[in-house]
């Protein structure tokens, strides 16, 4: 529809771009630039870390010690078998991204028969722009053209709660949040799970506990004074209000950035997708705590886990400490991005940022032909080494024997 659109090539031709950015979800973006005459662009991530995707980012897998962004029941120190899960999660994400792209060949192809690769039309991009902070991540490989600008979203910082948020803080000595995203929706889980909440309201009654709950008609909170729905919470406002406790949290990317440089603890709850991953991290940096969404069935295990976030201190300190690291680095995420694309604009494309590892075969790259070569040569020197002393051995046992004849 895009491409087919009356007059829109033609207007972002005329436009003349300095540059482009585009999120690399597709294949499209890469198409539609060429169409246009872009050669000088960016792409954009939402999510920490793209693996498996080499021709766009020319970073390799490191599936021994990265978390694979399809998620596992792990981080980044892992036993045999989970290496294993997380190295198949990887390709499954690889071949997802890229079964995908014979899909947008073919569309591009039925107006411009004779039309370039796509995946070498994005593969052409000067830089990747990731929704990652190293200080909060778990560590990987990386190259000049990848870089990190997670906290973007909150480069504009926060402001102060409106008087009615402002009372409900107010009314007892703690105060959780309980949010989910705008995917997971709360008035969807099971009906075990809102009563596992209910209970634990119950059980912390000096607690206050704002849950964003969509359905206000379902009244789930009905007769527990100190747990109060909505259906919208000023967040980011919120969580760097110090009368905060801890945040309740799918872990998406957003919450658990906005979570990072508010410094408030966190207990989160991954449904999905990039959000178990992310709840590793947290548990990695000592932030918070993670559970699995079936621990919301066992109003024991959460109750003992939000406990814990509530009253050990480690966690508040921990999370202080590292949202003092984020806001107080020499550059905002925002400053880094624009000052980047203005450098594109300017010099780009930056073919110079490009390694010839991307034209190298697995083979070749991983030195595979080179360790084959060397085993080669050293199972022929010990073949030949064997077979020396065999024959040496034979000729003089065989002297021995004509001896002891003659003797």
């Amino acid at each position: 529809a895009t491409i087919n659109h009356p007059g829109l090539l033609e207007q972002l031709r005329e436009e003349k771009f300095d540059a482009a950015f585009g999120e690399s979800l597709n294949w499209c973006m890469g198409g539609l630039l060429h169409m246009v005459g872009i050669k000088k662009f960016a792409l954009t991530e939402s999510i920490a870390y793209k693996d498996g995707m080499y021709a766009l980012s020319q970073v390799p897998t490191a599936a021994s010690y990265v978390p694979s962004i399809m998620g596992g029941s792990f981080g980044d120190e892992m036993t045999f078998f989970q290496r294993g899960f997380n190295l198949f999660n990887t390709l499954m994400y690889a071949r997802f991204n890229y079964g995908s792209a014979p899909k947008f060949q073919k569309m591009f192809e039925s107006n411009h028969p004779i039309f370039p690769d796509v995946v070498d039309l994005m593969a052409e991009n000067s830089l990747f722009f990731l929704n990652s902070d190293p200080l909060v991540d778990f560590p990987r490989p990386s190259a000049a053209r990848q870089i990190d600008i997670g906290g973007i979203a909150v480069s504009n910082g926060h402001g102060k709660l409106e008087k009615d948020w402002s009372d409900i803080l107010d009314l007892r000595p703690k105060t959780v949040f309980m949010s989910f995203g705008t995917f997971a929706r709360a008035f969807a889980m099971p009906e075990e799970y809102k009563n596992t909440i209910r209970e634990t309201a119950k059980v912390f009654p000096d607690v206050t506990f704002i849950w964003k709950y969509e359905k206000p008609e379902d009244n789930v909170t009905q007769g527990i004074p100190n747990l109060i729905e909505t259906t919208w919470a000023p967040q980011y406002d919120m969580l760097h209000d110090p009368r905060l406790s801890v945040f309740v949290t799918h872990c998406g990317a957003g919450s658990t950035t906005e979570a990072n440089y508010a410094g408030v603890p966190l207990l989160v709850v991954p449904v999905t997708f990039d959000q178990i991953r992310n709840a590793f991290a947290v548990k990695r940096n000592g932030i918070g705590l993670n559970l699995d969404k079936s621990d919301l069935g066992r109003p024991k295990v959460f109750q003992n886990a939000l406990r814990d976030v509530l009253e050990n201190p480690k966690f508040k300190k921990q999370s202080m400490a590292t949202a003092a690291m984020l806001n107080d680095k020499p550059f905002t995420a925002r400053n880094i991005f624009v000052r980047n694309m203005e450098f594109l604009a300017k010099h780009g494309p930056l073919r110079q940022l490009d390694h010839h590892g991307r034209h190298l075969n697995i083979f070749q790259y991983y030195l595979v032909d080179i360790i084959a070569v060397l085993v080669i040569v050293l199972v022929s020197i010990i073949s030949f080494v064997h077979m020396v002393i065999a024959k040496l051995t034979r000729c003089f046992t065989g002297l021995l024997r004509t001896k002891k004849k003659k003797e």
